[in-house]
C-alpha cells in the first residue's frame, strides 16, 4: 500500500529554497530524469476499473506500474501499488503475474492500449528517518504533463511513507507548510493529466468522505475521525481560496468550516485529558480571529450593496474604500499558516487520538446537556453588547457541533432544534454585524471627504435599524427554543 503526502509548490520561484530546506536537503542530490507514458483502453477499461497504468523511465531504467482504486484525503494519497522493472515502454498487463488483481485484467490482457498522456520531469529524492523512527522518501518533481496538444507544469512534493506511522508525513508536511509555500494536493499526476485530456470532467476531483456515526461506536475513536475530515475538507477548500484570493464565497466557506472544526475540538475536550490538542486548539482560533477584519469588510459591502439597490444610489465611493479595505486584509490572512496547523492537527489526531470506552451516543447526550445549560446562564447575563456576543458563540457551539453529531438521531429528530438555533443565530449575527459597523464606520461618518462619509452614514442608519429588528427577532426565536424539543432529552 502506497501511502504519500502530495504538496504542490504554488511559487515556481520558491523550487531552489525549496530543496534547500533544512528537513529536505535535496539541493545536493542528483536530479533523475523521469519519463511516463500512462496506458487505457480506447474505451478506458482500466479508468472505469479503478486503476492506473503507467511504463515509466526512471534514468536508465523501465518500471510498470498498476495502481489499484484507493484514497486522497486532504492529500494524503493512500492505494495499492504494484511495481514490475521491464525493458522498454510497450504496454503489456502481462507483466503483472503477481498482483492480486490478475482475474480483473485477464479479460483486458489481450486489448490494444493506447497512450493517453504522458508526465516528463526531474525528480530530487532521498531518503530519510523521522523523529518517531518513521522512514519517508523525499520527491521534489519538477517537469510537465502533455496530453494532446496541451501541458500544465509540474511542481510538486512527495512525502511517501516507506516504513512506519502516517502521522509521520502529516507532521513532516507541517512542519514544510509553516515555511514554504506548499498546499497539500489530492490530484495525481495520472488526474490532472486525464483532466487536461478532457477525459475526466472538470469537478471529477471527489470531496473529502462523510464519516459513519454509530450510537454505540467508541466516541473517541469517532470524534477524531470526524475532525479530520473537518481538516480534509479545509484542505480543499483552501485551494479554492487560493485559486480565486478576492472571491469572498471560498474564503467564507472555509471560514464555516474552520468554525465547525474549532466547536468539535471544544465539544471533545473531557476526551483529551492530557490536553495534548489545546495548543492547536488556541492557534486555530487565533487564526481564525484574525480573519475577523476581512469579514467584517466583505459583510459591509454585501450591506452596502443591498442598500444602494434599494436605494438607487451609486455604489462608489464607500464600496472601493470597503474593497480597498477587504484586500488590504487578504495580504494578512497568512493561509499557509492554517495549512501547518491542520496538518498539525489531523496528526495528532491519528497517532493518540482522543480518549476511548465511551459510547458515541452517551457522551454525546451528556455533552449537549451541559452545553445547552452555558446557552441558558448566557442568554441571562442580558441584551448589552457584550453579552449577545458572548450569547451568539454559544449558540454557534452548539449548532455546529448538533449539526455535526445529527446522523445519530436520524429522521426529523434533531431537524427542528437546528432550525431555531440557525434563525437565533442569524438574528445575533445581525445585531453583532450593527455592532462591528460602529466600529468600522464611525470613523468614516466623521471624516472629511463629504460623500465618503454621507455614504457611512447611510450604512451605519441601516444596520442600526436591523439591529432593533434582530432583537426583537432573537426573543421570538429564544421563545421558540425553550418549547423545542432536545434530541439527546
Amino acid at each position: 500500500m502506497e501511502q504519500e503526502l502530495k504538496l504542490r509548490l504554488l511559487d515556481p520561484g520558491a523550487w531552489e529554497q525549496m530543496l534547500a530546506h533544512p528537513l529536505l536537503a535535496l539541493q545536493d542530490t542528483p536530479a533523475i530524469p523521469m519519463h511516463a507514458i500512462y496506458y487505457d483502453t480506447a474505451d478506458a477499461a482500466l479508468q472505469r476499473a479503478g486503476l492506473a497504468y503507467r511504463v515509466r523511465q526512471e534514468g536508465e531504467r523501465w518500471v510498470a506500474t498498476l495502481k489499484g482504486e484507493g484514497t486522497a484525503a486532504g492529500g494524503l494519497h493512500q492505494r495499492p501499488e504494484w511495481n514490475v522493472a521491464v525493458t522498454d515502454a510497450r504496454p503489456s498487463l502481462a507483466v503483472f503475474t503477481e498482483s492480486p488483481l490478475q482475474a480483473a485484467l485477464e479479460p483486458l490482457r489481450d486489448r490494444p492500449l493506447l497512450a493517453i498522456l504522458e508526465t516528463q520531469f526531474q525528480r530530487n529524492e532521498k531518503t530519510i528517518s523521522w523523529e518517531d523512527g518513521s522512514r519517508i522518501l523525499l520527491a521534489a518533481d519538477r517537469g510537465e504533463i502533455r496530453a494532446n496538444a496541451a501541458q500544465e507544469p509540474i511542481l510538486e512534493l512527495e512525502l511517501e511513507l516507506v516504513e512506519g506511522h502516517p502521522a509521520a508525513v502529516l507532521t513532516l508536511g507541517a512542519a514544510l507548510c509553516r515555511d514554504l509555500p506548499l498546499l497539500p494536493d489530492a490530484q495525481s499526476k495520472m488526474q490532472r493529466g486525464l483532466l487536461l485530456a478532457g477525459l475526466l470532467p472538470e469537478n471529477a476531483t471527489p470531496r473529502p468522505k462523510g464519516v459513519r456515526l454509530r450510537r454505540h461506536d467508541d466516541a473517541g475513536e469517532d470524534l477524531a475521525a470526524l475532525m479530520m475530515a473537518h481538516c480534509h475538507q479545509a484542505l480543499a477548500e483552501l485551494g479554492a481560496c487560493l485559486a480565486t484570493p478576492a472571491a469572498a464565497e471560498p474564503f467564507h466557506q472555509l471560514r464555516k468550516t474552520i468554525r465547525s472544526l474549532r466547536s468539535l475540538l471544544r465539544f471533545s475536550r473531557p476526551l483529551d485529558p492530557e490536553k495534548s490538542l489545546a495548543t492547536l486548539r488556541r492557534e486555530l482560533a487565533a487564526w481564525f480571529h484574525r480573519q475577523n477584519v476581512r469579514r467584517d469588510y466583505d459583510a459591509l459591502g454585501l450591506y452596502w450593496a443591498q442598500l444602494g439597490e434599494e436605494m438607487g444610489i451609486t455604489p462608489e465611493p464607500l464600496a472601493g474604500f470597503l474593497r480597498d479595505r477587504s484586500e488590504a486584509a487578504q495580504e494578512q490572512a497568512d493561509l499557509r499558516a492554517v495549512v501547518a496547523l491542520l496538518l498539525s492537527l489531523w496528526a495528532l489526531l491519528l497517532r493518540p487520538g482522543l480518549a476511548s470506552g465511551q459510547p458515541l451516543q452517551d457522551f454525546c447526550e451528556g455533552q449537549f446537556r451541559r452545553w445547552d445549560q452555558r446557552v441558558h446562564r448566557a442568554h441571562q447575563a442580558g441584551e448589552d453588547a457584550a453579552s449577545l456576543h458572548a450569547l451568539r458563540i454559544q449558540i454557534k457551539n452548539l449548532r455546529y457541533a448538533a449539526l455535526a453529531m445529527s446522523p445519530l438521531w436520524p429522521g426529523q429528530d434533531s431537524k427542528p432544534l437546528l432550525k431555531v438555533l440557525a434563525s437565533l443565530q442569524e438574528s445575533l449575527g445581525g445585531i453583532r454585524d450593527a455592532q462591528m459597523a460602529l466600529e468600522r464606520c464611525s470613523p468614516l461618518a466623521h471624516g472629511r471627504k463629504a460623500l465618503l462619509a454621507y455614504e457611512a452614514g447611510l450604512l451605519l442608519g441601516y444596520l442600526q435599524a436591523r439591529r432593533s429588528k434582530h432583537l426583537k427577532k432573537c426573543r421570538k426565536h429564544w421563545g421558540r427554543l425553550h418549547t423545542t424539543a432536545r434530541p439527546w432529552d
